[in-house]
């Protein structure tokens, strides 16, 4: 309480949320109206100033906004008497918290003023409604603002039209011959020839390679290739070039946010990446994040392809189901001339029993020769009887019972989460109008239905992104369909020739998992490629032969001949790859090298 013929002491606060209002004369023109108020009043003497620069009232909270703290601290140790702001919206913008800002300074002895509005009184019901209504309408106005720029650059997002800024690595800016209204020429983006080879080869690392974004990065500083700013590559900024659908040749506005917005039509112009390597390459990568391969159990992923061994990430033991790793073990040997000489040698080790997480009764360790081999021999067959067959409707069938499948759902999902949101554009129209006292709708039952409405939005919107990646995850699956029953004629020969990292690549596009056990290792192959061999007149790995064509159990060396001449001669045996022995599934390898010392043919 200030006594007559006291001066009050006065506080004052300006506030400007953006960097042009900063570099501008928005604050000076505020103090000089602050102070030029001050001069009026006869008995009131500036005693404090708190700014803010380039803060918004609107997206930032009180409880984040030092000036605000600051004040609150002085005004309880009683330093000034009145806080005077050049229009009350410089104290914020937010409809449920800038109200009870003010009420808060009044309640502790301090008058609130406005060079503009006066001051802000809460003497009666009245001042409480004229007070909220104000920052209500502060607050409406910075969202439409904000969804006045949203909406602009979201346009322009859509329409393909550059809005300023750092171009991605692999494009640049070149003049575009149109000019804006002040006479600016506007600049198009192109793309960098030079840049654009770099980021075919990224892609081409983790696609054929199996690079991870670390890796990439030291790859490209190892061969001395400067990122967009000159410097050193980093894993975050190779982590952008490969998750920006700006190389599939779609713009994008506030990528990774609830806002994003990506443009309608492809701009072939702009693409680098073909959409099909992008939306692989994004398969490959989520499959690996870390949150994936935990909640997988136990399907079979390859994280990483630095391993010198060939199918680590594909290989799990058959005992305890752990993953079997890299580890190395060192020998001595000697030469013809007696010295000596250390050979350090890669094993697989099973990690569950190696660092005794888990009870085994298996094997340490296990030799890359032995494992690797029967895994190539029974690859090899397999994909050579995948090239008996037609796989052409059987792809087309997958497309129609799946792909379809996901974007019928995601289609209906979007529909749902159209009608919801409408509902609740509605049920806060009446909110407003309950507020203005318009609405003859209870308050309280209104709120409830925003509340579990917004609650719908938020479940269907996981849903949809859910379905979204659902329906990559089957494109990419098609898509490496096709492109194996292109290149099964030749993929031995390119598997041979291609680096450890490509081999593992190609592998895992074929086998699901591989079970090793003390005796044996177990295969599973893609179930995609699997339901191919059904009804073809040939059988899958894992179908069950008509009784009346199963060897015997006890079958001896001329039955089974005699058995192969019944059932359709020797390549019909082939074909059909019958893997039976003493009624358990034996390798296809093991039959043919039996069939062979029996027959003494060959293929």
């Amino acid at each position: 309480m200030v006594m007559d013929g006291v001066k009050k002491r006065v506080a004052t606060l300006y506030r400007v949320s953006t960097k042009g209002q900063l570099d501008g004369d928005d604050i000076p023109m505020q103090r000089n109206a602050c102070r030029s108020f001050i001069e009026k009043q006869g008995n009131w003497e500036l005693v404090k100033e708190y700014i803010e620069k380039g803060v918004s009232g609107f997206k930032v909270s009180a409880s984040k906004r030092d000036a605000i703290q600051r004040a609150k601290e002085d005004a309880e140790k009683g330093l000034f008497d009145v806080l005077l702001v050049f229009m009350f919206d410089r104290l914020g913008r937010r409809d449920d918290e800038t109200p009870f800002i003010v009420e808060w300074f009044i309640n502790n002895g301090i008058e609130v003023w406005s060079v503009k509005e006066g001051q802000q009184k809460l003497e009666d019901h009245a001042d409480r409604l004229i007070n909220y209504i104000r920052f209500w309408q502060s607050s409406g106005e910075s969202r439409k603002t904000s969804i006045r720029v949203n909406e602009k650059h979201s346009q322009m997002v859509e329409d393909g039209i550059y809005r300023g800024g750092l171009v991605p690595y692999g494009y640049k800016t070149v003049n575009s011959g149109v000019f804006n209204k002040k006479g600016k020429e506007l600049l198009k983006v192109v793309i960098d020839e030079e840049e654009a080879e770099i980021v075919k080869k990224m892609y081409d690392l983790v696609l054929e390679e199996g690079y991870g974004q670390s890796r990439i990065a030291q790859y490209l500083n190892e061969k001395g290739i400067p990122s967009k700013t000159g410097k050193k590559w980093t894993s975050g900024a190779v982590n952008n070039v490969l998750r920006n659908p700006m190389y599939k040749g779609y713009m994008v506005y506030a990528r990774g946010t609830e806002k994003e917005v990506v443009s309608k039509e492809k701009l072939e112009e702009l693409v680098i990446i073909d959409e099909e390597k992008w939306n692989k390459v994004q398969s490959i990568r989520e499959k690996r994040n870390p949150e994936n391969v935990k909640n997988r159990g136990e399907e079979s992923i390859i994280t990483t392809t630095k391993s010198s061994l060939l199918l680590v990430g594909l290989v799990r033991c058959g005992h305890c189901g752990s993953p079997l790793c890299t580890t190395y073990n060192k020998k001595k040997y000697v030469r013809k001339d007696g010295t000596e000489y250390v050979k350090r040698e890669a094993k697989y080790r099973c990690s569950g029993k190696a660092q005794k997480k888990v009870d085994c009764d298996g094997q340490t360790l296990y030799s890359p020769k032995k494992i690797e081999g029967v895994v190539l021999d029974e690859l090899y067959d397999y994909l050579d009887q995948l090239e008996t067959i037609d796989l052409t409707s059987k792809i087309q069938e997958f497309k129609q019972h799946n792909t379809d499948k996901e974007v019928k759902t995601l289609k209906k999902l979007q529909s749902e989460f159209d009608k919801v949101n409408s509902a609740l554009v509605k049920l806060r129209d009446e909110a407003l109008k309950i507020i203005m006292g318009e609405s003859s709708f209870d308050a309280k039952v209104v709120n409830d239905l925003i509340n579990q409405k917004e609650n719908e939005l938020r479940e269907l919107e996981e849903s949809i992104n859910k379905a979204k990646l659902d329906l990559e995850s089957k494109k990419v699956e098609l898509s490496e369909m096709e492109e194996l029953q292109r290149y099964i004629p030749v993929w031995r020969e390119v598997f041979e020739k291609a680096s450890v990292e490509k081999k593992k690549m190609m592998l895992s596009t074929v086998i699901d998992k591989i079970v090793v056990f003390r005796d044996r290792v177990e295969i599973t192959f893609k179930i995609s490629l699997n339901r191919f061999l059904v009804n073809e007149g040939s059988h899958s790995n894992n179908d069950a032969l008509p009784t009346e064509l199963m060897p015997q159990t006890n079958m001896d060396e001329l039955s089974m001949l005699y058995y192969i001449q019944m059932t359709g001669g020797l390549q019909s045996f082939f074909i059909n790859r019958f893997r039976y022995r003493r009624g358990q599934c034996l390798r296809w390898s093991e039959w043919r090298n039996t069939v062979r010392q029996l027959t003494a043919f060959d293929r």
